[in-house]
């Protein structure tokens, strides 16, 4: 298996290191998906073995050279299982400063993700940093539980107002209850809600945008979650997204969904979980 590519356009190289910051923020650990057209990172649900933050990234906005070659000519992908915060800090100079970076697949004693960081010199043309990222590659064996995952019919999609309203609303709210409920209607209402023994908050944002309206003939579609998990989103400021949808599968699951550029898109599930 090998791999090899190299980013020269700062913007490329901002929104790379922006979206593995914000899936840092998500979790320790993150598969990367390497295939002849795109890059996946991938994040699994510890509890259910399956996918719950989605991002590809596609390969001509990023890169300006792009080469690999799979476990087969039949299996042409590769998969790796990193450290997120370690490869964050390896990015760490490409926000401001890089002139290019190249990564590759490398085993130096054991296999790892090498950056090669090109930087500018005062005293020459430029100089460069080397990050090796240690990497655990996941036998085909193992493939199936990173596949791309199954998007079920929601009741309702409505876009979420700015992601720092989102912010100063749930983390007031998580420090009241662990839990919170999401309730949207076609009307374009979407209301945030905890309950806990002495009180009721919840806090209403009207005239939102609804894509995709709900058919079932109910007044509301609720789904009530992990507030940690959701309080997540709040990072996702750092990859500017145009506008966050929230997919809603009544009692089920929450779905959100950046709206990027075509070249990212990014996928977040959060499950529904029983309140006794």
């Amino acid at each position: 298996m090998r791999f090899r590519c190299k980013m020269i356009n700062a913007f490329a190289m901002r929104d790379f290191t922006n979206t593995v910051t914000a899936i840092s923020k998500m979790s320790k650990s993150c598969v990367l998906q390497i295939t002849p057209d795109e890059l996946y990172f991938i994040v699994l649900d510890d509890a259910c073995r399956s996918p719950v933050v989605w991002a590809e990234l596609n390969r001509d906005h990023f890169f300006e050279e792009y080469s690999m070659v799979g476990a087969s000519e039949q299996q042409n992908k590769i998969y790796c299982e990193f450290d997120t915060l370690m490869l964050t800090k390896s990015l760490t100079s490409l926000k401001a400063t890089a002139r290019s970076v190249k990564i590759k697949l490398t085993n130096k004693q054991q296999p790892c993700l090498t950056l090669e960081i090109e930087l500018p010199s005062l005293t020459t043309d430029s100089w460069q940093c080397v990050h090796d990222v240690p990497i655990k590659v996941v036998q085909r064996k193992d493939w199936q539980a990173y596949q791309v995952p199954d998007i079920p019919n929601f009741n309702i999609s409505i876009e979420l107002p700015s992601l720092k309203h989102i912010r100063n609303v749930v983390e007031k709210m998580k420090n009241m209850s662990p839990y919170l409920t999401i309730i949207a209607n076609n009307n374009g209402l979407l209301i945030l809600r905890i309950n806990t023994d002495v009180a009721s908050v919840a806090t209403h944002f009207q005239d939102l945008n609804v894509p995709r309206p709900d058919e079932s003939g109910k007044d509301e579609i609720s789904v009530t979650v992990d507030i940690r998990r959701f309080f997540i989103i709040h990072t996702w400021d750092s990859v500017h997204p145009d506008t966050v949808t929230c997919s809603l599968r009544n009692e089920r699951v929450v779905y959100l969904h950046l709206n990027l550029t075509d070249s990212i898109k990014f996928h977040y599930f959060i499950p529904a979980v029983a309140i006794s």
